[in-house]
């Protein structure tokens, strides 16, 4: 049945290409909950505008057209400053630069489910944890080279052949396996620059000060955050949480036992990250987490435009 034909539902079709792309509530809520907008409030946005089109007989409508009306719709229903961040989002691909966001911290802090949600909130289809990155170069590089890789970050340094004494050898495993899993890290990075495909890494070995982001900031946008879990109950909790969502395939005393060298790692995570002006989240709610991490890269996208407009 073609658009607007016939007696049955009329379907709305994105018409820039030659073949045109039914319209779908659900992915425009989704562009529209990058604003930080609550994704009830965006669904019901994006509602409201298909009702708006089939009552209008727009039964075929560009891109660009419908970017326009999502932008008056938000300005009516929420306020301008939503509406702008809205455009902003649908704008950044013409910068030609891929956004990376990079999110560290100790185990147990919340990393994995918030890279899931970014993810979802940004578009951003490519996540990667660096346990995986980890794992692949175990099973890769020399079993002369591997011991640092072996273990979790919180153990790393029982894998260690000669600890030096004067030292904390927990930091100092953990320190030689950042070390060689950031190699990974940077390959990732460089071949989603070449690529100009959005990712999202996250992992603790992403620590402040093993990376230089610095060199990579004229190709991409990055965007680099720490995330903390201060108290020890409420980091205690996390694991159980989790243990209940992975249906107890990570069981939460496995990481319990090891929590003195995970809140160790954890502080000495959050003082590199002082040290490299890397912002810090306190991740006691995880929407108010999520809301401050898009706020930030919002600025930065926001920044870049300013960057080239001069």
């Amino acid at each position: 049945m073609k658009s607007g034909s016939g007696t049955g539902p009329k379907v709305i079709v994105i018409s820039d290409k030659k073949v045109g792309l039914p319209f779908s509530k659900g992915i425009l809520a989704s562009s529209i909950s990058v604003t930080g907008l609550d994704i009830v409030t965006a669904y019901k946005i994006a509602l409201d505008i298909q009702e708006y089109l089939l009552s209008s007989k727009r039964y075929s409508i560009s891109l660009g057209e419908l970017r326009s009306c999502a932008f008056r719709f938000i300005k009516d229903e929420v306020n301008l400053e939503y509406a702008e961040k809205y455009l902003l989002w649908q704008s950044v691909g013409k910068l030609n630069k891929p956004i990376v966001v990079l999110i560290g911290g100790a185990t147990g802090v919340g990393k994995s489910t918030i890279a899931t949600i970014l993810s979802n909130r940004l578009n951003i289809t490519r996540i990667v944890s660096t346990d995986a990155i980890r794992e692949v170069m175990r099973a890769s590089v020399s079993d002369k080279l591997i011991r640092p890789l072996r273990g979790s970050s919180y153990n790393a340094y029982k894998n260690m052949i000669l600890p030096p004494s004067g030292v904390n050898p927990v930091l100092l495993g953990f320190r030689e396996q950042v070390m060689a899993v950031i190699v990974g890290v940077e390959a990732i990075i460089r071949r989603s620059i070449e690529e100009k495909t959005d990712i999202i890494i996250e992992g603790a070995h992403i620590v402040p000060g093993y990376l230089n982001i610095d060199k990579y900031l004229p190709d991409a946008i990055i965007q680099n955050f720490i995330i903390s879990v201060p108290d020890r109950e409420t980091h205690r909790e996390h694991f159980s949480k989790r243990t209940f969502e992975t249906q107890g395939s990570r069981p939460a005393q496995r990481y319990m036992k090891h929590m003195d060298e995970i809140r160790k790692i954890q502080n000495y995570i959050k003082k590199l990250a002082k040290e490299n002006d890397i912002k810090v989240m306190n991740n006691y709610s995880l929407d108010n987490t999520i809301n401050k991490i898009l706020e930030l890269i919002f600025q930065r996208v926001k920044k870049e435009f300013s960057e080239v407009r001069l």
